[in-house]
């Protein structure tokens, strides 16, 4: 059976610059068109409120920023990197590893993985914070936290619900969609790309993480995403399978969003962020690494189609 595509003998360079042509086109034509669709449910006037710089802030525009961010990722990961695969590899579902099931082993050592890796994420994002650019660039360091100030801002008010039906809703939008999307393109594609063009998946690793937590603009937290992208991609490199990452991806955006509910609307009081930190925080740090890198040696190569024990 051939699977080759239509771009299937171009190098891997080519490649990534073809995802990131058809990442931008795609973002550009989901976008428009969801702003079409939009009119009839939100109105213009919300529309050319939040286009004209209002943005979450402006009152009744919060149920379209959610829109907005679905589509975002929608046009930007999840529809290119299917675009993507089925043009370099004839068969999308082959070239990007989703014709396999996980194994539960992988699925429940995943779990204990991301648990495992928090004091190490609360201690590089407490130095990360903390970290201060040359006098010279004291106004770039200014725009840079402002920026992130206001992403933070709006993430709070996607988080600061009550009801269940609100909590799905955020799961699905923060969980599900860039789960999916976000380990497609960066772990699918990127990850494979450059071991192909490298030969080294430990530096077709690094470098996909790192092009990862740059994506996201915050150059404040860009070393916790890091490492999360890190003990991602050695999770697809290890098992190869792709559901492996995406479900730990999940998992972790699953986890603070309903940490997040609970706590705002007092059913607990856990300060997540803080774990590991405080007195001890480097032994706490060293620790959770040396537990990632014991549970990332005993994921198993996945080759069956089903889950399994």
């Amino acid at each position: 059976m051939n699977d080759k595509g239509l771009l299937a003998e171009v190098s891997p360079l080519g490649r990534l610059v073809l995802l990131i042509l058809i990442s931008f086109s795609g973002v550009f034509f989901v976008i428009i068109l969801g702003m079409l669709l939009a009119v009839p449910f939100f109105g213009p006037e919300a529309i050319k409120a939040f286009l004209g710089g209002g943005g979450t802030q402006v009152e009744g525009n919060l149920n379209f920023a959610r829109y907005l961010q679905i589509l975002s990722h929608l046009g930007l990961f999840i529809i290119p990197s299917i675009v993507f695969a089925w043009i370099v590899g004839k068969n999308p579902w082959r070239y990007l590893g989703t014709y396999q099931s996980p194994l539960l082993q992988n699925i429940i050592l995943v779990v204990l993985l991301m648990l495992a890796a928090l004091p190490l994420v609360n201690f590089l994002m407490n130095l990360n914070e903390n970290m201060a650019l040359p006098e010279f660039l004291h106004r770039m360091e200014a725009w840079m936290r402002l920026k992130e100030d206001r992403a933070m801002a709006a993430t709070r008010l996607f988080l600061e619900v009550s009801g269940w039906q609100a909590l799905l809703f955020n799961l699905f939008m923060i969980a599900v969609i860039p789960a999916i999307g976000e380990e497609f393109v960066f772990r699918g594609i990127i990850q494979k790309e450059l071991g192909r063009w490298s030969g080294n998946v430990h530096l077709a690793v690094w470098l996909s993480a790192a092009l990862f937590s740059a994506m996201h603009l915050q150059f404040f937290g860009f070393f916790p995403r890091l490492a999360l992208g890190v003990i991602l991609g050695y999770q697809l490199a290890l098992t190869r399978n792709i559901w492996v990452p995406v479900f730990a991806h999940f998992f972790n955006n699953a986890a603070a969003v309903v940490i997040y509910y609970l706590k705002h609307n007092g059913y607990i009081t856990l300060e997540i962020e803080q774990v590991g930190l405080g007195a001890g925080a480097v032994f706490y740090a060293l620790a959770s690494l040396a537990a990632i890198i014991l549970l990332l040696i005993l994921l198993k190569p996945n080759n069956k189609k089903s889950i399994s024990g």
